[in-house]
């Protein structure tokens, strides 16, 4: 009797041991289970993501070919319509008298330096224009007693081309560019006219003048250094207004 109680009880003390083993391996599972999440997360954070595709943003991505857009009418186009029309009388070829006391290089035969038809360049202030007509370019000095003043001469053949009704329409020459754009064109030209070629070097100082006339256009460009000047007229058609 004494020894089936004690394998009685062996019997529930190990009954009662396994159930408290089964219970501590189910909180075991659970809490291992966590700590595995954990550390899987963990290396997924640490690990280089690998970026999803997405669409392109409007940077990257491709551009359509612009559509085509008619071109802006430049903004220093020169217009003949902003001149007013001049009906003063005219002198004689050349038409611009110099003051008392200067003549032009070749005075007693101004034939010589005329061309009947001929492509010289003006400068607008804004375009190079190219003028096609009847020119004449000669140098200007200074008579015997007379002492050359640059001042005195510019100064006068401004006031004899406004008296013709004429305008002044820029006092320098063009910009680099605008002669490298040319080049070709210009250094031609200033072979051809080389009195005047001082004048079409970039930024140096010369006035250019137009005077419109109800038929053509009367262009007049003068340039000096301090110890002789030179003068250049050509005439030809109006220029054409710009577009727009």
């Amino acid at each position: 009797m004494t020894r089936s109680r004690t394998l009685w009880a062996l019997c529930i003390a190990l009954a009662m041991l396994a159930g408290c083993k089964q219970r501590d391996d189910a909180q075991v599972a659970p809490e291992a289970q966590n700590e595995a999440e954990a550390g899987a997360a963990v290396d997924a954070a640490s690990a280089p993501a690998e970026q999803a595709p997405s669409e392109p943003t409007a940077a990257q991505a491709p551009s359509e070919p612009p559509a085509a857009t008619a071109a802006a009418p430049d903004a220093k186009a020169f217009d003949i319509n902003t001149i007013p029309v001049s009906d003063q009388p005219l002198p004689a070829w050349p038409y611009v008298a110099l003051p008392a006391g200067y003549e032009f290089d070749h005075a007693d035969d101004l034939a010589q330096r005329s061309k009947d038809l001929a492509r010289v360049a003006v400068w607008s202030g804004g375009q190079l224009l190219w003028v096609e007509g009847r020119v004449f370019e000669d140098q200007i000095d200074n008579a015997d007693g007379k002492t050359y003043s640059r001042f005195e001469v510019r100064k006068n053949v401004q006031q004899a081309v406004e008296a013709l009704g004429g305008v002044r329409v820029s006092e320098r020459s063009f910009d680099e560019a605008t002669y490298k754009a040319n080049e070709k064109d210009l250094e031609d030209f200033r072979q051809e006219f080389s009195s005047i070629r001082d004048a079409y070097w970039y930024g140096n100082d010369a006035d250019t003048y137009v005077i419109r006339r109800a038929d053509k256009a009367i262009w007049v460009v003068f340039q000096s250094s301090n110890s002789q000047g030179a003068l250049m007229v050509a005439e030809g058609p109006l220029p054409a207004a710009p577009a727009g």
